[in-house]
């Protein structure tokens, strides 16, 4: 988890107090966290602008817990931030394309990103806290290299979650290589739900 939080701040720095937006994420107190500024650093090239909080399950960086990998984050975003199923797949893709490169691409040989693919669909879920506010979920697979602790293929189950206030474009996404059935996407999902009803 420290591997991964100086990542952020070498890579992305933290956003300062007035520059973060009114809303964090909820978690339990063994969570770690922080908030860095987009674009991050490693992914430049990303066409959104604003801030991401970040919440790791404490298993984050072991390959052999059942919560490896497994984290919550939320976009705060400019109001007229693209978010069509598009926009999100390509930002996605610079996100952790760069996030590969910039920690293990000298470490991989013949690391080619190119081939990390992000499949996103469409999915009709029940309206969460938002009942005023047109709500768009989704639901994809993630095939890149996980580079922090294994360096091999993973395939990651996202959520995802996007909607639009007078001020603020929102994207919120769950991680985990886990099935969705298990046990950490009820964790998952409460931060969701918190964070959600928060920002109404």
């Amino acid at each position: 988890m420290l591997r991964l939080l100086m990542i952020g701040l070498i890579f992305a720095p933290a956003a300062s107090a007035d520059e973060k937006n009114q809303f964090a994420l909820a978690a339990p107190a063994d969570w770690g966290g922080e908030t860095i500024k987009l674009p991050p650093g490693f992914a430049r090239d990303m066409k959104w602008r604003g801030v991401e909080h970040i919440r790791f399950a404490p298993g984050m960086m072991q390959a052999n817990s059942d919560t490896f990998f497994c984290y919550a984050f939320a976009f705060e975003l400019d109001r007229n931030t693209d978010l069509t199923q598009e926009a999100v797949t390509a930002e996605f893709l610079k996100y952790y394309r760069g996030l590969c490169s910039a920690v293990a691409g000298a470490k991989i040989p013949d690391l080619d990103t190119s081939k990390f693919s992000f499949k996103l669909e469409p999915t009709k879920t029940k309206p969460t806290a938002l009942a005023d506010v047109k709500e768009i979920h989704y639901t994809g697979v993630l095939d890149w290299i996980e580079p922090f602790a294994t360096r091999k293929p993973q395939k990651l189950n996202v959520e995802i979650q996007t909607w639009k206030d007078d001020h603020h474009g929102y994207l919120f996404a769950g991680v985990s290589p886990q099935a969705t059935d298990a046990v950490i996407w009820n964790q998952l999902h409460k931060i969701r739900d918190d964070y959600v009803s928060k920002s109404k």
